[in-house]
């Protein structure tokens, strides 16, 4: 009998071979007559934004007017979205925004208790006392 090696994908990695930007579209929001979206607008008749999409060329910007309070939505590539309301917000604060949320990974923030993060299997696999042979386990 031929053995068979057992396919297996390969996971893509930043690093390797190329990097990806984790958020690749940038959704703003804003209303064209409330006060509160007065920030963006000075942001945008500034021409500011245009200066900062062209510098984040690999990020898409999609400027819409919708009624209500502005927000940027991110959209990361591992399906997240992140609204972030940027109501009542000068220009300099918006553009902090943009670039602070820009260069997330999109991922919730958590506590890792561990020295090691993988996500590669274990070469020797799991081990534990229950996987041996019953007369083999020590007798206490």
């Amino acid at each position: 009998m031929p053995v068979k090696a057992i396919p297996k994908v390969s996971i893509s990695r930043n690093g390797i071979g190329a990097y990806v930007l984790p958020c690749h579209k940038i959704s703003v929001q804003y209303c064209n007559h409330g006060g509160s979206s007065s920030g963006i607008r000075d942001l945008l008749a500034s021409g500011s934004l245009n200066s900062m999409a062209s510098a984040k060329s690999k990020i898409f910007f999609n400027i819409t007017k919708q009624k209500g309070h502005p927000k940027l939505v991110f959209h990361y590539n591992n399906d997240h979205n992140n609204q972030v309301s940027i109501a009542n917000l000068p220009a300099s604060e918006i553009v902090n925004k943009i670039n602070e949320h820009s260069q997330s990974s999109g991922n919730k923030l958590f506590k890792w208790n561990h020295k090691v993060l993988s996500i590669n299997e274990s070469v020797r696999g799991i081990w534990s006392p229950l996987h041996t042979a019953k007369e083999n386990r020590h007798k206490i």
